[in-house]
């Protein structure tokens, strides 16, 4: 796999043709370089003499191993009905700018940019009319392109690739549709300097989002890729990716979540979800965090005090709680949402049997002749209807309980642990009443093997 790694493969730009580059040394194998391709999304035109000749040939120079099939000129049709390419997005004509300055004229120069649209991975850009008068290459990558008199029907931009069939040009990531010399393409990416304040407003993107600057108390930003801030994080935001603010989180009120990882230099006072794992720096206090991972606090002298953190695969931190006895709590070995959704039925059973007390109350309350009595048969309906109720949230708790009984257990590490914490592995309560270093509670996933 090392020498894999070490190998260079570069398609050119009408994938019509790859290329592999052989370094010195190594011990290379005709289907560990196959593999590399079929990696790298090479399927089409392979040749293994080509590589046999790249194995046993000069080092550091680039061979020829895939061919594109090239269409037949010759049996295309001349018609007066021609293929020709539409766009999905017409009115987003030339490349818009990717870096913008928060001021006085940002909304303005922001709504030109959004009136564009947006597009997801996978979205259709163009697609091509009357195919049929096509001629079809196929690619080294496997796409069929529609040929029409001299060139291509189908050249794509930055971004975007020909769908499989030849009839489409999708984008290969989210962002705003654009199309610049008749080649649809995908803007993935975006700068604003400056702070996301009263001059910006809330911000969306469908892509990777730079913000040069910090985000405000009350404003939101959103992205459908990674998130970075070179600031602080006052407001809340929201992430499909991962999210990275090199100052800290401090969003009392506001909430913080990724379908990534999110780092920070430390989080006060936040709410902050998370699929993947949650790395801070220096320290979280009085947060809640929840993670599908772990929670990762500097070995050197990062803390976690008060608050509550739920980590699915564990947490780690240099030390934990404090002097004061500020109570620190952990839930580990266990996902937040099948802790969330344990609380929620637990709620609604109490709710449910103060109902089933507040009937059983009403039928024994006496009533004079002269006031409306109680219709008994309805009573008993609606008792009957909780107590199945009751009945029914019993068996989901017990379900969800065996669920998190059985999840895979977590870790807890830390080299020192100050009164005031709790840890729950599972269901079961560890309490910490007086000081104590080096503890470790579980096992981390990577120390089974």
């Amino acid at each position: 796999m090392e020498d894999a790694k070490r190998m260079e493969i570069s398609i050119s730009g009408d994938r019509m043709s790859a290329f592999l580059i052989l370094p010195e040394g190594g011990n290379w194998q005709l289907s560990k370089i196959r593999q590399a391709l079929h990696a790298r999304g090479i399927v089409f035109g392979i040749s293994d003499a080509a590589i046999r000749t790249c194995i046993s040939g000069s080092r550091n120079q680039p061979c020829q191993i895939a061919w594109g099939l090239p269409p037949h000129h010759g049996s295309m049709a001349k018609d007066s009905v021609r293929p020709r390419l539409v766009f999905n997005f017409g009115h987003s004509k030339g490349k818009p700018p990717d870096t913008f300055a928060a001021g006085p004229g940002f909304r303005e120069e922001w709504r030109k940019i959004s009136s564009r649209g947006s597009v997801r991975e996978g979205g259709t850009l163009a697609f091509v009319r009357n195919l049929e008068k096509c001629s079809f290459g196929i690619t080294v990558t496997g796409e069929k392109v529609p040929y029409f008199a001299n060139g291509p029907v189908i050249k794509c931009g930055d971004n975007a690739i020909v769908s499989k069939d030849g009839k489409y040009a999708l984008a290969t990531r989210p962002g705003i549709p654009y199309v610049e010399k008749r080649k649809p393409g995908v803007l993935c990416s975006i700068a604003i300097s400056g702070d996301i304040g009263p001059e910006t407003g809330d911000i969306a993107f469908p892509g990777d989002f730079m913000i040069k600057g910090d985000v405000l108390q009350g404003f939101r930003v959103s992205s459908w890729g990674s998130l970075s801030i070179s600031g602080n994080l006052y407001g809340s935001a929201t992430c499909a990716g991962n999210i990275t603010v090199k100052g800290g989180i401090i969003a009392p009120g506001e909430t913080v979540e990724s379908g990534g990882s999110i780092s920070a230099r430390y989080c006060e006072n936040s709410v902050v979800r998370a699929f993947g794992n949650i790395l801070i720096s220096d320290s979280v206090m009085h947060s809640i965090v929840e993670t599908e991972q772990s929670l990762i606090v500097s070995q050197d002298s990062g803390r976690i005090v008060g608050g509550l953190a739920i980590a699915k695969s564990g947490v780690s931190a240099h030390s934990i709680g404090s002097a004061m006895g500020i109570p620190t709590v952990f839930e580990i070995g266990a996902s937040p949402k099948l802790r969330r959704k344990y609380e929620k039925i637990q709620k609604e059973v109490i709710a449910v049997r103060g109902e089933i007390q507040r009937i059983k109350h009403a039928g024994l309350r006496r009533t004079s002749e002269n006031r409306l009595q109680f219709d008994n048969l309805r009573l008993q309906r609606m008792s009957r209807h909780y107590e199945d109720r009751e009945e029914e949230l019993n068996h989901m708790l017990s379900t969800v309980k065996d669920a998190i009984d059985r999840s895979q257990q977590g870790y807890f590490s830390a080299q020192y642990v100050l009164p005031g914490a709790k840890v729950l592995v599972g269901l079961n309560e560890i309490r910490f009443e007086s000081p104590e270093r080096n503890v470790n509670i579980g096992v981390k996933l990577d120390e089974t093997n």
